[in-house]
């Protein structure tokens, strides 16, 4: 299972959003873009689509892998009060993958996050997920420390630019990260493509990894970022 996402700050947010919508024009695209969709037809149209990406001094794409043939995942147990449910898992995976892309805990920064919708089965997991986050921060600042998360909304990914960037750019990252090849004859080159632009742009302006890669640890085993 692997999670990804588009890391900016929300001026950034808009910049983006306008060069993808460049890019929409250019190519006269009205389809969603979506790694599944990748084709040999569109190819020229993915290539521009994640240099969008690749092309932004600043912005960062995190990932974080799990491994569900591990032990720890497979005897992962989010709550002792009752049977889990597949919702208590991710709800647990997602905050973990927070907890990384944002980095070391600062009383000094706000986000705002849009994850696509449905990947939990209710909105009331993903208030659950900032609840949670944000009582992280209370915790290690105090009670009176303003919301972190400022906003958790599912967005649906047929009408939001940056989840599609981030679909696309999940699914060929993570065909590097696992080894695996795409039988697709036009999705092997765009991971191709990706992988190349990764080792020429490797960090960001302000010498952040521009992709990052993580494994997710059993939560009595993880260790916050420093």
């Amino acid at each position: 299972m692997l999670l990804g996402g588009v890391i900016c700050t929300q001026k950034r947010a808009l910049t983006l959003q306008d060069a993808l919508a460049t890019v929409r024009r250019r190519f006269n695209l009205s389809r969603e873009m979506r790694w599944t969709k990748v084709s040999k037809q569109y190819f020229d149209a993915y290539k521009a689509w994640v240099d969008v990406f690749f092309d932004d001094p600043y912005t960062r794409f995190y990932l974080l892998a799990v491994d569900k043939s591990e032990l720890d995942w497979q005897s992962f147990i989010p709550s002792i009060t009752q049977k889990p449910t597949r919702d208590d898992k991710l709800a647990s995976v997602f905050y973990q993958f927070l907890l990384i892309s944002f980095g070391p805990l600062r009383d000094t920064k706000r986000w705002w996050m849009y994850p696509d919708s449905g990947f939990f089965s209710k909105d009331k997991v993903l208030d659950r997920v900032e609840f949670l986050f944000n009582y992280t921060y209370k915790k290690a600042f105090g009670p009176k420390t303003s919301r972190i998360i400022r906003m958790a909304r599912a967005q649906d990914s047929k009408n939001e630019n940056l989840i599609q960037l981030a679909d696309v750019l999940l699914g060929a990252i993570s065909c590097n990260v696992t080894g695996l090849v795409p039988a697709s004859t036009a999705r092997g080159p765009l991971v191709e493509y990706c992988c190349n632009k990764c080792r020429a742009t490797p960090t960001t302006e302000r010498g952040l990894e521009k992709v990052s890669v993580h494994a997710w640890k059993h939560p009595d085993k993880f260790t916050y970022p420093r």
